[in-house]
């Protein structure tokens, strides 16, 4: 950021939440933001202002430079041991490359693995399911050449490429200890309602325990034909392309906290072994209702766990709310009042963001916004029907 805010930013989001309807205070904000996102001619001076200031400033004698104040998944921040390599985003910072974790399994038996950063999963209650195949994802050059992507040669692949969030959204007993039987009977009924469903590969229980469900090598059941792009491809079936994490956990409105400490610090652990594991970038470590669509009626955040306040810095990532929804500028999808509602102080700028970027696409193609939207969804509707079809021709093999 470069520019001289003139409005100060929590002054514009204190007035926004006076506005009761969500999308006229989405609106407000995407108004109001451009004031201190974009440099006018007087911050432009202000900030050479500024710096021939500074310039002064360095040359007199005794004057002394403070440290930066450095971002908390910043390998060099204080708060993190010398050893840790955090990962960092060029998407959420834009300063550095992802650095994975070195992260090995330092024992394991039939019940229990152990791994070098501590990370202890409960393999008890696997349930295998379908194994993972090859899966389509759709290469694209550039932000601006999504809207171009080849429905009909897609690349295929085979690994996990990330990690989605999710909260099992199941009956919860204050986290105090006279209710320490009954925290215990709910999550072990939890276990085995999300075993029998092959809901996802891992949950994390209230007390911070990380049981393995579905193997890592098949596919659970966690986000359907949801929708993610990172610098090079899009995903659209992110049930076999991404692994699932549950806490067991119900959603909170807002910025209210839906984990404890416990299970932020298993979450961050898991994290660290699966993007070790299998170089995911951190960009691709995201919450349920960010990648979340309704093909019905084209809407995104069909589900809204974790639509605003899934604690990235906490588990050692960057904010990824900030990051626009490529369901919206890639395939034409848009979302309601009951979404923006939903999502806090935090997503809204991932959808104003791609609400501009599509506007910006449409421009350049002289198409009014509508028409623009249209042709997506239609892609959309396209590469649907090849992962329906393909799906069908597996079961075919398998019977």
């Amino acid at each position: 950021m470069h520019a001289v805010a003139l409005i100060p930013r929590t002054y514009i989001e204190r007035k926004a939440g006076q506005i009761v309807d969500p999308v006229e205070r989405l609106r407000y904000l995407r108004r109001n933001s451009w004031v201190w996102l974009q440099p006018s001619w007087r911050q432009r001076k202000l900030s050479a202002l500024g710096l021939a200031m500074l310039l002064v400033c360095l040359m007199m004698p005794g004057y002394q430079v403070s440290r930066p104040v450095l971002h908390p998944a910043h390998p060099a921040y204080p708060g993190l041991p010398p050893a840790s390599t955090a990962p960092v985003s060029t998407s959420a910072i834009g300063i550095l490359p992802d650095v994975f974790p070195d992260v090995w399994q330092v024992d394991k038996t039939r019940d229990f693995e152990t791994y070098s950063n501590g990370l202890r999963i409960d393999n008890r209650f696997t349930a295998p399911n379908q194994k993972r195949l090859l899966y389509p994802v759709y290469p694209h050059g550039s932000a601006a050449a999504l809207a171009d992507i080849d429905t009909r040669h897609p690349e295929w692949r085979s690994e996990p490429a990330g990690i989605v969030y999710h909260t099992t959204e199941s009956d919860q007993a204050r986290f105090t200890a006279d209710e320490n039987e009954r925290l215990k009977r709910i999550g072990q009924a939890v276990i085995g309602f999300v075993k029998q469903n092959h809901n996802y590969h891992f949950l994390i229980d209230r007390f911070g325990q990380v049981f393995r469900i579905v193997p890592e090598s098949d596919v659970a059941n966690h986000a359907g034909y949801s929708i993610w792009s990172d610098n090079s491809v899009v995903f659209v079936n992110l049930n076999s392309s991404f692994l699932g994490v549950a806490f067991e956990t119900q959603t909170q409105r807002g910025d209210l906290p839906s984990a404890n400490p416990a299970q932020d610090h298993a979450a961050r652990i898991l994290t660290e072994m699966l993007r070790s594991k299998y170089r995911m970038p951190q960009s691709n470590c995201v919450t349920h209702a960010q990648v979340s669509v309704n093909p019905d009626n084209m809407l995104v955040g069909y589900h809204t766990d974790w639509a605003g306040n899934f604690p990235f810095l906490a588990i050692g990532l960057n904010d990824n709310y900030t990051v626009p929804p490529a369901s919206i500028y890639a395939f034409g999808f848009d979302y309601d009042r009951v979404f923006v509602h939903a999502t806090g102080v935090r997503l809204w700028q991932g959808l104003a963001q791609a609400d501009d970027r599509m506007q910006s696409q449409a421009a350049a193609r002289s198409l009014s916004v509508s028409q623009y939207r249209a042709i997506l969804q239609k892609k959309y509707k396209e590469v649907l029907a090849a992962l329906k079809a393909a799906s069908a021709n597996d079961n075919n093999h398998e019977t």
